[in-house]
């Protein structure tokens, strides 16, 4: 074998290897043997030039090939692949949410995608949601991406407010001669969950290569997949009633398209349903289902699960059309202009509109004898005869529960539009015989949104609506005005009419508004030399405005919907900021000090809302031999407030309906706890609830009941959060052993100050009705609102900078490429290459309110942060073969942390591993088809109740869709 060829081999070997998702770094290795050096670059984590790509932190990189290899049609689902990022927002757990639709996010550590700063090219990009401002990286063109740098750990002094947790930079092609086309489709065993993505790029150098011009196009679509459609996850798991709560299949609901008839209540239960399987029929539902809180053996077939609205991925499409132009005004300045505008629509699913039978319920609609309905249709008379047969008082309602299908699902429609333009220039010149690199550029970013939220009824109306009486022999609306208005009346009994349904339904709608005006510049140089090397330096400024507004329709934003009035949302603030970078080289090529190098950044920043922001960096790399490398850094971050968390009104919300707040007086969670806190509890249940029994009271919230209703809002005098980071780590890359790379680091957070709420669980367990304090003097009990029967109307919750938080773990990875056929006399085998990256968080504490203990996250699915999360990959190419397999692994995790080990069982979701294949072939120079299959085995999350759905935010870092097939080409000249 020639020593080219050989070269050529071990290159895209090790290419392969450090495409792969990887925690060390393709910065951690030198190049190749073989390979040229490379020339001065700048790495993601800092400004200044250097001539190796041996950075101040560890970066992970993925290419945008390995992206598409793949079978990824969205950049999230590609950095899923790195232990370092956790599923924050994707079409798994967007799939039922009111205003995020369609978007898709990055989470560094876990730490919130508000801590994890997106760049583009090392600029900042425009949020995409006003609601909860971030940056949705499905508008990114994957078509253009080069490459996608991670740099876990506290960037701000290099880059500004939102590192605390590190940089996401996406690397895009800047030069680009002819055309590419390039697809990808895919599709679930089950025939759903369809994705497809086509992309086109262009690129022409023309004026003797002076100006060079690439634009890109790319439209995308991903269908919905729905839990009816999945055997293995319907109709679903819940808990059971014992102590400990073992895990049962769902029970039946006593909500019903048709109508669930709850005519006696307490001691006595006696229950009726409109039979789903035939209308005419009203049954008498058994013991299990009669009660208010449906038992965990309910399973009369008159009913329906619940499950049968739910969605485990949302629909989403998306347009993307975007340009880079480059001119070289001479050889050593250049003038550069992008603009791009990207569109999207996504959809999220949730139930139709509902009443409850439970009298603790704040939707209750009751029907009382006096109905004209129960002497008409075929139920009516049948419901009468059966309430007379009950024995309850004349005088008695009769409680329904009842999805109004009829109205329609509760569905969202998400459409956005971002459009953003930057004009800059860079270049170099020689001062002082020194190079010296400068940049400067303008930027702005504008989303504009408006959400559709499809049946949401007026809740006035409803009122009048099923509240009828005879007149003149004719069933008509109670109220005179209603009726004078058009009011129709809602057969809650036999069913409504289309015209009554029409006269109630409502739609609601909002509109977004999000604008980012940014004008920078940099200049990096050195300053003189060392004997171990020039003093490099890296400064700038920056001037950034953010603006948003949030508004809903007059309707929507009066609370006469059935839907949350969030009001209007809107604010500005602006922020001036500079920054010093500075390299020291203090020893090279010495014995036991290869290499030695000190490094410190420092910014400050002046913000219009929390004043005055300085944040520091400290690296440290020491390289005792040239196949050992030390590195250390120490630092702080800042994230100041954004304008919802600033600025939002005080309005209404409900809990997430897959992570119900569960009430402590309620009977159930009361006999589930310890000695001391149901001593505790009877006395502050007692203060907070009339006449209240703990063997009796069941509350209106928890598991299969209706969501909480929440009072948010935001706070104006919010501080920033701060934080300090902690890196320490080696790098081993032994001469003896081309090709491989040993990494190993630790890292450390102390975030103080962190914006946020105090959790329903702990203000509602820890600080009020567990505390000792007086219930009517303690400030966290004053947060809940009761009604006279004991029901929870509603938990006030604003922000504030309230909490804490230490994260700590390690970051280990081994990267080894090879030929073999060096294993079997210089035969051509083509090329090996392995890659294996792992992390482990021992710690993710958190302490929600002051002076007390910090609550273990790490390794709970509630706290979405695995203890162990691994990845590996192996890829063999040989010609125009190219072969690959990745496997996953996520270390089993605590199903909740609001409840002990002795509470629950399973405790432990088990551990978790996933796999997937895939091939690619180059037909020649300018065609390439690829393709796989993702989740090989047809693995689902974890068979608990607080998983197995994969829609929550912890339970979404597990595949919900099942096996996935994807084919892909790519066509150039």
């Amino acid at each position: 074998m020639n020593s080219l060829l050989r070269t050529t081999l071990l290159g895209s070997a090790a290419a392969a290897a450090f495409a792969a998702p990887n925690l060390a770094a393709a910065q951690t290795a030198d190049a190749p043997q073989g390979e040229t050096a490379v020339s001065e670059i700048v790495v993601t984590g800092s400004r200044i030039r250097r001539d190796s790509f041996e950075g101040p932190a560890p970066i992970a990189v993925i290419t945008g090939e390995q992206m598409r290899i793949s079978g990824y049609t969205l950049l999230s689902d590609a950095l899923l692949d790195l232990p370092t990022l956790n599923a924050n927002l994707n079409g798994q757990n967007s799939a039922g949410t009111s205003f995020l639709a369609g978007q898709t996010r990055a989470d560094i550590r876990g730490l919130g995608a508000q801590r994890t700063l997106v760049l583009r090219d090392g600029r900042r990009l425009v949020n995409n949601d006003a609601s909860d401002p971030a940056v949705d990286l499905s508008q990114i063109p994957t078509l253009l991406i080069d490459r996608v740098e991670i740099a876990a750990g506290g960037a701000s002094a290099v880059y500004g407010s939102e590192a605390i947790a590190g940089v996401v930079n996406i690397i895009m092609k800047k030069r680009f001669e002819g055309f590419e086309a390039d697809v990808d489709a895919g599709v679930r065993q089950e025939g759903d969950g369809q994705e497809f993505r086509i992309g086109g790029l262009y690129g022409a150098r023309l004026l003797n290569d002076r100006l060079s011009v690439m634009v890109a196009a790319e439209v995308g679509r991903i269908e919905p997949i729905l839990q009816r459609d999945r055997s293995e996850l319907y109709p679903g798991l819940r808990r059971d009633n014992g102590n400990p709560q073992g895990v049962v299949g769902a029970s039946k609901a006593n909500i019903s398209p048709l109508g669930v008839f709850q005519i006696r209540q307490g001691a006595v239960n006696v229950a009726y349903a409109r039979d789903v399987n035939d209308p005419t029929r009203l049954v008498q539902l058994s013991a299990a289902c009669s009660t208010v809180v449906v038992s965990p053996t309910c399973q009369d077939p008159a009913l329906i699960y619940q499950s049968q609205y739910a969605a485990l991925q949302s629909k989403s499409l998306r347009g993307i059309i975007d340009t880079h132009i480059e001119y070289a005004i001479d050889d050593t300045t250049n003038l550069f202009v992008e603009a791009s505008y990207a569109r999207s629509r996504g959809y999220a699913t949730q139930s139709p509109a509902f009443v409850s039978p439970q009298a603790t319920a704040e939707t209750v609609i009751p029907i009382f004898a006096n109905n004209p309905f129960l002497a008409v249709g075929p139920i009516g008379p049948q419901l009468r005869a059966a309430f007379l047969a009950s024995g309850a008082a004349a005088n008695s309602p009769i409680l329904i529960g009842k999805y109004f299908d009829d109205f329609g699902g509760r569905d969202t429609r998400a459409d956005r539009e971002t459009t953003r333009g930057v004009i800059g220039m860079n270049g170099a010149l020689e001062i002082a015989d020194r190079d010296v690199h400068w940049d400067w550029y303008a930027q702005y970013g504008r989303t504009s949104a408006e959400t559709t939220h499809y049946n949401v009824p007026n809740l006035l109306r409803i009122t009048q609506a099923v509240d009828p009486v005879l007149v003149a022999g004719q069933i008509v609306c109670r109220d005179v005005a209603a009726r004078a208005a058009g009011c129709v009346p809602y057969d809650l009994i036999n069913g409504g009419s289309r015209e009554a349904a029409l006269w109630v339904n409502a739609n609601a709608y909002t509109q977004q508004r999000i604008e980012q005006s940014l004008v920078a510049a940099n200049i990096t140089t050195t300053l003189f030399e060392l004997p171990a090397g020039p003093l490099a330096i890296a400064a700038g400024a920056e001037y950034r405005k953010e603006e948003s507004a949030f508004g809903q329709d007059a309707l929507s934003a009066s609370g006469a919907l059935f839907f949350n009035a969030t009001g209007v949302r809107a604010g500005q603030y602006d922020v001036r900021e500079g920054y010093a970078e500075l390299r020291i080289p203090v020893l090279k090529d010495l014995p036991f000090a290869y290499d030695l190098s000190f490094e410190a950044a420092g910014r400050v920043a002046d913000y219009s809302t929390v004043g005055q922001t300085d944040q520091y960096r400290l690296v440290a790399n020491w390289a005792p031999v040239q196949d050992l490398r030390f590195r250390a850094s120490q630092g702080t971050a800042v994230r100041a407030p954004n304008i919802v968390e600033l600025y939002a009104p005080q309005s209404t919300s409900f809990a997430a309906a897959n992570a119900p707040v569960q009430d402590p007086c309620d009977r159930v969670n009361f006999a589930s706890t310890t000695a001391a806190q149901q001593a505790a509890r009877r006395i502050t249940c007692a203060a907070a609830i009339p006449g209240y029994n703990p063997a009796t009271f069941v509350s209106n919230i928890g598991a299969g009941r209706p969501a909480a209703r929440l009072l948010v809002g935001g706070n104006p005098n919010l501080g920033a959060e701060t934080a300090n980071t902690y890196q320490a780590g080696l790098v081993i890359k032994p001469r003896w052993t081309p090709n491989l790379s040993i990494s190993l680091d630790w890292f450390k957070y102390n975030i103080e100050d962190q914006i946020g709420t105090v959790p329903t669980a702990s203000l509602l367990q820890t600080l009020c009705y567990d505390s000792s304090a007086a219930y009517a003097t303690n400030p966290f009990c004053a947060q809940v609102t009761r009604n006279a029967a004991g029901g929870v109307v509603q938990i006030n919750q604003t922000r504030q900078n309230i909490a804490k938080v230490k994260l700590e773990g390690w970051d280990g990875a081994i990267a080894y490429s090879m030929l073999p056929g060096d294993l079997f006399g210089g035969a051509d085998y083509g090329s090996l290459a392995f890659k294996l990256d792992a992390t482990w968080t021992y710690r993710a504490a958190q302490q929600n309110i002051p002076n007390v203990a910090y609550t273990q996250l790490a390794n709970s699915i509630n706290g979405g942060l695995p203890e162990w999360r691994a990845t590996a990959r192996a890829d063999w190419r040989m010609g125009a073969l190219s072969v690959g397999w990745t496997g996953h692994y996520i270390g089993s995790m605590i199903a909740s942390t609001q409840f002990t080990q002795t509470q629950l069982n399973p405790y432990y979701t088990g551990d978790y591993y996933s796999h997937d294949v895939r091939a690619q072939y180059r037909l020649t120079d300018g065609v390439v088809v690829r393709g796989g299959i993702n989740n090989v085995a047809d693995e689902y999350p974890p068979s608990l109740p607080e998983t197995y759905t994969g829609t929550g935010q912890g339970a979404s870092i597990y595949d919900n869709g099942g096996r996935y097939f994807y084919l892909g080409a790519s066509f150039k000249y």
